[in-house]
């Protein structure tokens, strides 16, 4: 059927195709200055809100799942769904405590990384790839994406910079420091010059952008290999002089400083948390960090003392044990959301907060494998693990294809050559009622006039 016989058999007019046109180029915002009876009906037909939405469409669920019909209930959802924007943000900084964090120290010593190196890597990567996905969804589409990035960087190095230097004493690296800035100031400076010049940004530009990281990060790896090297150069000559008779006391004393200096540097070895997480669970953390005052910074305590990793793996083991004993005891004990120590040491507050977060531990803990050096066997749970490598790929896939799914139900639904629009008019109204066969079964939705 042509596009003229549909004209004439549904009585199709201009200004229908010209209202199928601002339906899907209308911006999904503009929902939200529509009477509630019409939103939930935009919310589904507006292209953009399918558009800048992922995988939750929130007006969806607002307007045609709960069916909000007034301003009360829409505050109060609003609510809702900022409290579960925390919960998902708490859910976050608790998966990156207990489960990145552990996993991050292990690559970074499989590797032979020292602190640094891993910092200006994984973690700058890790820290950065949440917005680097965000400026590139379409929602961000036409937001000054520069500018929320600049904004970004100032924040982390001036507040967060300084929160860590007022809350943690620590000793600056002068060389290292001086190339970081180094480094700030020509990616400042580029920035610069692409902004002020004439045109677009360009293929070439954006490399050499890119291309200043990748030299730092080379940099770093030489600075981390010259670092090594010297420490061996340093060894070698202690043992000559302390070979030597009479041995030189002081070039001796003063080459050890340096060798420890440089040591400290190169290592990054696993710690032992378990006095700051006892210090923590107990509620004595903070009052040790203000106990000298609000405003001075608390003097070092002494360093923490390196785990023994080799023996937390085989602390239980034993030849003449079973393969699988105490199999569904160490299951259970993988999966309870309440950390027993935690428990003991903390008080009824502290009780209320690990029984409320009870239900989102125990779901990271179901799918999420927990390698921690410091834990006993590395946290390793034999029936867990191997229940996690079904069910983890399952879920996955489970999810995508349903978000998949969805969205091409959702594109057959609002395909042009599958629907068409039929204006009735009725006699009792001077209103006409559209009647939108929505599919080729024949099948009808009548759906009342939009307001304008």
């Amino acid at each position: 059927m042509s596009a003229r016989t549909k004209r004439l058999k549904y009585n199709i007019t201009e200004l229908d195709h010209e209202f199928h046109y601002f339906i899907k180029n209308m911006s999904c915002r503009a929902v939200m200055r529509l009477p509630y009876t019409y939103r939930c009906r935009m919310a589904t037909q507006a292209s953009d809100c399918k558009h800048i939405i992922n995988f939750f469409n929130y007006f969806r669920m607002m307007y045609c799942s709960i069916d909000i019909d007034d301003k009360a209930t829409e505050v109060l959802f609003m609510l809702l769904f900022s409290f579960i924007c925390v919960a998902f943000l708490w859910l976050m900084s608790f998966s990156i405590g207990t489960y990145y964090s552990p996993v991050l120290k292990i690559i970074s010593l499989k590797l032979h990384m020292n602190e640094y190196l891993a910092g200006v890597t994984f973690l700058a990567f890790g820290n950065c790839s949440p917005e680097i996905i965000a400026n590139l969804m379409p929602v961000r589409a036409d937001a000054p994406i520069f500018t929320i990035t600049v904004g970004n960087t100032l924040a982390i190095i001036l507040l967060s910079g300084g929160t860590v230097c007022f809350l943690r004493p620590f000793r600056m690296n002068g060389h290292s420091t001086l190339r970081d800035l180094l480094f700030l100031l020509l990616g400042v400076e580029v920035l610069r010059f692409v902004m002020i010049k004439e045109g677009a940004v360009t293929l070439g530009e954006g490399i050499v952008l890119f291309l200043i990281y990748v030299v730092y990060v080379a940099i770093n790896i030489a600075d981390l290999a010259l670092l090594r090297y010297y420490i061996r150069k340093l060894r070698r000559e202690l043992e000559y002089l302390e070979s030597l008779t009479p041995q030189p006391i002081k070039e001796i004393n003063a080459k050890l400083r340096k060798l420890i200096s440089w040591e400290e540097q190169d290592d990054i070895g696993i710690k032992d948390t378990t006095k700051y997480r006892r210090s923590r669970d107990t509620g004595n953390h903070f009052s040790n960090m203000t106990s000298s005052g609000y405003f001075v910074t608390p003097i070092p305590e002494r360093r923490s003392e390196h785990v023994d990793y080799e023996s937390n793996r085989t602390a239980l083991y034993d030849s003449e044990n079973p393969r699988n004993l105490q199999l569904f005891t160490e299951f259970l004990q993988s999966l309870n959301p309440v950390d027993p120590e935690a428990w003991q040491l903390g008080g009824w507050s502290n009780r209320i907060y690990l029984i409320a977060r009870c239900p989102l531990v125990f779901v990271l803990q179901l799918f999420i494998p927990v390698v921690d050096y410091e834990k006993v066997k590395h946290g390793w749970s034999k029936l867990l693990n191997c229940t996690q490598i079904v069910t983890n790929p399952f879920v996955v896939i489970t999810l995508v294809h349903c978000s998949w799914g969805v969205q091409r139900l959702q594109k057959l639904a609002h395909n042009p050559r599958l629907q068409c629009l039929h204006v009735v008019p009725l006699p009792d109204s001077p209103a006409s009622y559209c009647d939108l066969p929505a599919l080729s079964n024949g099948r009808a939705a009548q759906l009342p006039p939009l307001p304008w």
